[in-house]
């Protein structure tokens, strides 16, 4: 680990980022962050790109693209469900949750980029052994999508 690769920079800088954000936005906020990432990841996945303007860009553009186009419409879905109130300011911090919480959060965005890396060409997109295992597999991919729902119901029924 002496010579971090790209993918754990990355991964670093999301940790990072989620989790300085979940600790001021709160519970409720962090929580709607989180269900905007669902239809953001499967609007972004149909996408309509001009194939045309995708033909001219190289592959470390397209994953740029991809990912940056998916933070977003997870921002303006973030912003449409606020308007709901449903990112009403609460009066009990939960800690804990909240730091829960952003940690799936990051997991399933780290997981949509690293899919979008893994689809662009795994010869030329190199991860590191232990982004592979955790982000890098069907399984892995199956878990950072199912995780958040799960973790979801059980905050909501306590």
């Amino acid at each position: 680990m002496s010579n971090p690769t790209w993918d754990i920079l990355l991964l670093f800088f999301f940790f990072s980022a989620v989790f300085i954000y979940g600790l001021f936005a709160g519970r409720n906020k962090t929580i709607v962050l989180l269900l905007a990432s669902y239809p953001a990841a499967l609007l972004n996945e149909y996408l309509p790109y001009p194939a045309d303007f995708l033909s001219r860009l190289n592959v470390s553009q397209i994953i740029f693209l991809k990912s940056f186009s998916f933070f977003i419409l997870a921002l303006v879905i973030f912003w449409i469900l606020g308007k709901t109130g449903l990112s009403r300011k609460e009066i009990n911090r939960r800690t804990g949750q909240v730091v829960f919480l952003s940690f799936l959060s990051v997991g399933f965005w780290a997981n949509i980029v690293f899919g979008y890396a893994l689809k662009a060409g795994s010869e030329i997109v190199k991860l590191a052994t232990v982004t592979q295992l955790l982000f890098g597999s069907t399984l892995a991919h199956f878990i950072w999508l199912a995780l958040p729902l799960l973790a979801l119901f059980y905050i909501e029924r306590k």
